[in-house]
């Protein structure tokens, strides 16, 4: 670096190296919230993914099949848009119950399990 004046160049004391970190491998999947491994899906709620994927198509504008996987509050959202906008909404909460049944009807039980029965994922 060139020279200002008659003083060299010099660092900033304080500075520090941006922070970089390192590797990390992927971890297998650890239970969550303290639920044991299950392998049998079927029992640990795979069962539901058939009934909710069809209820999602046909009724998803009502929301009963977030009803149905126990998502009360996600599933009186899509009831009330749907209700309280007199049906004028009901087809913007049909198209994302359309999509929701399709997401549940092509993921496999495992997964299906651990997305939507032990981690709660709510929307999409």
């Amino acid at each position: 670096m060139p020279s200002i004046g008659d003083r060299p160049y010099q660092a900033q004391a304080d500075y520090q190296q941006p922070y970089q970190p390192s590797y990390e491998p992927i971890q297998p999947p650890t239970p969550m919230y303290g639920q044991p491994m299950v392998e049998d899906w079927k029992t640990a709620g795979a069962d539901k993914k058939v009934v909710a994927g069809i209820l999602g198509i046909l009724v998803g504008g009502l929301g009963i099949h977030k009803f149905m996987l126990g998502y009360q509050k996600e599933g009186l959202i899509m009831l009330l848009v749907s209700v309280l906008s007199c049906f004028t909404l009901y087809g913007i909460m049909h198209v994302i119950g359309i999509i929701e049944g399709i997401m549940y009807l092509t993921k496999s039980d495992e997964a299906f399990v651990r997305e939507y029965i032990y981690g709660r994922k709510g929307w999409f």
